[in-house]
């Protein structure tokens, strides 16, 4: 008896510091295939990170109207993210704030004899208020990010990072600040995961 008294507490628990739920991350290839280790970037890689460009964010009454809007400077926040997590790895990154065409990335990338281009385009970057946040306007980060190499000319792949998540609330209100920003550093990392040898220095 006390034992299911116990879980029943828990789950009441669980339920009271839960927030919207449903929270994903998760990281599908949609163009070229996953790296096999000989293939995977290391220390040594050489980075040419462009910014794509940015996406667009739901808005509080995109349920019913599906409106949405702009999120402006949503490219240059997936690319500090980035920029900050490869840095750690190597030191051979060059950033590229300004929005180009993946041609153009190509081209620069031979100029600057970087090995790889990163290609970061945002599709959605969503940020509502915590007491906002419900089953249809969440924190959201979804991102397609391409890697060609350089010297290939080719694309190895392009994959579509996908986050959406809310605070977890007590009695309504929310215990944290959500943010696209931070749904995307996980799924950057996963990233990282899938595509280098090496995640340390």
């Amino acid at each position: 008896m006390k034992k299911i008294s116990y879980i029943v507490m828990i789950l009441s628990f669980a339920i009271i510091f839960s927030g919207c739920g449903g929270s994903g991350l998760s990281l599908n290839t949609i163009k070229g295939n996953e790296l096999e280790k000989s293939q995977l970037l290391t220390k040594e890689s050489s980075i040419y990170l462009v910014n794509g460009g940015d996406g667009m964010k739901k808005t509080y009454l995109s349920a019913v109207t599906s409106s949405e809007e702009k999120a402006i400077e949503s490219g240059l926040s997936a690319i500090n993210i980035a920029n900050t997590e490869l840095r750690t790895i190597t030191p051979y990154v060059i950033l590229e704030n300004k929005v180009i065409t993946e041609k153009e990335a190509i081209e620069n990338a031979k100029l600057n004899k970087s090995d790889y281009v990163i290609y970061s385009r945002v599709e959605k970057w969503t940020d509502p208020l915590g007491i906002n946040c419900h089953e249809y306007y969440r924190d959201e980060s979804t991102v397609l990010l391409s890697l060609y190499s350089t010297k290939d000319d080719k694309l190895l792949n392009t994959t579509r990072l996908f986050a959406s998540d809310c605070p977890a609330t007590l009695n309504g209100i929310p215990l944290s600040t959500g943010s696209p920003e931070s749904l995307y550093e996980d799924l950057f990392s996963m990233w990282i995961k899938n595509h280098f040898l090496v995640t340390s220095k």
